[in-house]
């Protein structure tokens, strides 16, 4: 299964995010996000499991607007 870690501008969407994503059924959880030098940021991410472009359309189609997603295996 095919992990996205989602940038989202603020902890508020990520917590949408991630309850929308779950009531869904995809696996989700959120973390601080990571800045390139391996400290924490003041942004949040949601990680989820499944079809990149299910959980994009999910998250749009209720507001959750996308910074950044990038895949993982």
């Amino acid at each position: 299964m095919q992990r996205h870690i989602i940038s989202v501008k603020s902890i508020t969407y990520a917590i949408k995010g991630r309850d929308l994503l779950r009531k869904k059924g995809f696996r989700a959880y959120i973390e601080r996000k990571i800045n390139s030098d391996g400290n924490t940021g003041c942004g949040y991410v949601i990680i989820a499991e499944g079809n990149r472009q299910k959980i994009v359309n999910e998250l749009m189609t209720f507001g959750i607007n996308i910074n950044d997603i990038n895949s993982i295996a």
